[in-house]
């Protein structure tokens, strides 16, 4: 018997665009996946009839949409979910460590690439608990993926992700989870906005040459594949019949820092590009030295504002939007680096 509490969400790469694999990664989340039928009503009159036809009432198209929305990320499996929306990894073992650690170096795919799909697959369980029944989303890709580290908190994720359709008579999977994974958290992170940056290698962390920041509150991060919207064609049946292809990749995001100094006012009047490295390394070895880390690189970033204003005799703070860009010297406009003991994406 099932209870409420019972929900699971599992995914696993398709081999074919929309043709269901059993999942076999699970997260921690409260993911609302959505489905839509929609139909399209005949707008043609005929005396005696002035209620909508039921047999000129049609479905024009079905699409899924939805978040998976992980409110601590964790030491072991996130990159998994990370490679679903940037595209592209490196996986390397991380030398002298035993057991074995690995680096995990997540860049944007190329947008030639074709675009990688999965199977999503959520077990709902009924009220009372006597049954719980799989919904499983095929041809899921993945569109965007937002990051949060606020003070007191766990560092938060969320991934957007659009369905080609619903299955519900695919068999369930059994749930099963990465052992002793933790979660990273505010604690675990130092950022720093100033240096020469020194990008990854395969088994290295970047890093700045300047001290890091000591006034940053909190930071966001969205990278937005902006993929394509179409593809429902003849023959698909109301069901999308290829999946989408890249679009322009957006890189952007917020801080929120105290105002100790005229760095990033400056910065913003003279629409300087600064590099940002944002860097969370958990407490708790998990071999030798090594210890699991999750670390963002944005080798040019220009701020969006604001310049510092009076609040009230508190403490004044700015809330500054920014951009990163591809500034022609780095290698990526982006990294995100996964360390951990998963020895796949």
């Amino acid at each position: 018997m099932a209870t409420q509490l019972d929900f699971s969400i599992g995914m696993t790469k398709e081999t074919v665009y929309g043709t269901p694999v059993a999942p076999t990664r699970f997260v921690e989340s409260e993911a609302k996946l959505k489905y839509d039928v929609k139909t399209v009503q005949s707008k043609g009159l005929r005396p005696g009839k002035n209620v909508n036809r039921l047999n000129r009432n049609v479905i024009s198209r079905f699409e899924g949409s939805g978040d998976i929305e992980l409110d601590g990320i964790p030491t072991r499996g996130f990159g998994y979910l990370l490679n679903a929306v940037l595209g592209q990894v490196v996986n390397t073992l991380v030398p002298a460590s035993a057991p074995a650690v690995y680096q995990q170096n997540h860049v944007l795919a190329p947008a030639s690439d074709p675009v990688g799909s999965y199977t999503v697959q959520e077990i709902l369980p009924t009220l009372g608990g006597v049954n719980s029944h799989p919904h499983t989303f095929t041809g899921c890709v993945f569109d965007s993926l937002d990051l949060s580290a606020k003070e007191g908190a766990p560092i938060t994720a969320k991934l957007s992700l659009t369905a080609r359709e619903l299955q519900t008579a695919f068999a369930a999977s059994a749930a099963s989870y990465p052992a002793d994974d933790a979660l990273f958290t505010f604690i675990h992170g130092a950022i720093g906005l100033a240096g020469t940056l020194t990008e990854p290698t395969t088994t290295t962390i970047a890093s700045l040459s300047g001290s890091p920041a000591a006034n940053i509150a909190d930071f966001d991060l969205t990278v937005k594949r902006n993929l394509d919207s179409n593809g429902w064609n003849l023959g698909g049946a109301g069901l999308r019949s290829r999946p989408p292809v890249y679009g322009k990749p957006e890189i952007s995001g917020k801080l929120t820092a105290e105002y100790t100094d005229n760095t990033l006012r400056d910065a913003y009047i003279a629409q300087t590009a600064l590099p940002l490295v944002l860097t969370f390394v958990h407490n708790v070895a998990v071999s030798g030295v090594h210890k699991p880390t999750l670390q963002i690189v944005l080798p040019a970033i220009r701020l969006k504002g604001e310049v510092p204003t009076s609040n009230g005799g508190e403490a004044i703070t700015q809330s500054i939007d920014w951009e990163a860009f591809d500034n022609g010297a780095a290698t990526q406009p982006i990294w995100i680096i996964y360390r951990s003991l998963d020895t796949l994406p």
